[in-house]
């Protein structure tokens, strides 16, 4: 039954993302000629779009079940993601608590989750980002904010934001397929985790994510 789900989801989510894309290829191949290379360049990006879409898809279906779960650092995880977006022209902090215990994750599964945040956070914003985390006695949970001064989110669009094929400003998740967030609930569900997106006081967003201990 799950499987005849997913395979579902990814048949719609083929129909319903790519048409566009599709008909924009063969608009312009039809219009070609040998001046004509700017079509070229737009053909091109299509392509790159189709090709990120399907890899959501992908990742959606997978949701990297077949990584095994093993104790590592949070900071080590947020370090590497932050460093890899060294490049933008934004200035990304991290706050980082070192008392942090281990905790079992699927590393290249929580990479990607909040390598998507983070993506949102420069998308929806244009000020400096944080990423912090730390240890919710409270909750019994270790836990990773991405911080930013976007518009944050209007209170009625929030219990929708995981839905799959959410798009736009609403879901936060990305252009194309939108399955951005959602992707990044079903791995966290995974995790035995929750996600949290609550809006800042002064502008912005919050968006966390708790993962248990054990």
């Amino acid at each position: 039954q799950e499987f005849d789900k997913d395979r579902a989801l990814l048949m719609a989510g083929v129909s319903h993302d790519l048409r566009t894309p599709l008909t924009r290829i063969r608009l312009a191949t039809e219009m070609m000629s040998a001046t004509e290379d700017y079509l070229k360049d737009g053909i091109v990006a299509d392509i790159d779009d189709m090709n990120a879409i399907i890899d959501q898809f992908m990742d959606y279906i997978r949701h990297h079940r077949q990584e095994d779960l093993e104790l590592d650092d949070l900071n080590t995880v947020i370090n590497e993601v932050v460093m890899a977006e060294s490049n933008q022209p934004r200035t990304i902090t991290s706050t980082l608590d070192e008392k942090l215990p281990l905790i079992p994750l699927r590393t290249v599964a929580i990479k990607r989750v909040i390598s998507n945040l983070l993506g949102n956070a420069l998308r929806y914003s244009d000020s400096d980002i944080e990423v912090k985390c730390g240890y919710n006695k409270k909750r019994k949970r270790v836990y990773c904010s991405v911080l930013d001064r976007g518009p944050g989110i209007p209170s009625k669009d929030v219990e929708r934001l995981f839905q799959p094929f959410t798009q736009g400003d609403i879901a936060r998740g990305g252009e194309g397929s939108g399955l951005g967030l959602a992707i990044i609930k079903r791995i966290v569900d995974m995790h035995h985790g929750d996600v949290e997106l609550v809006n800042r006081e002064g502008g912005g967003l919050a968006a966390t994510i708790y993962l248990p201990l054990k």
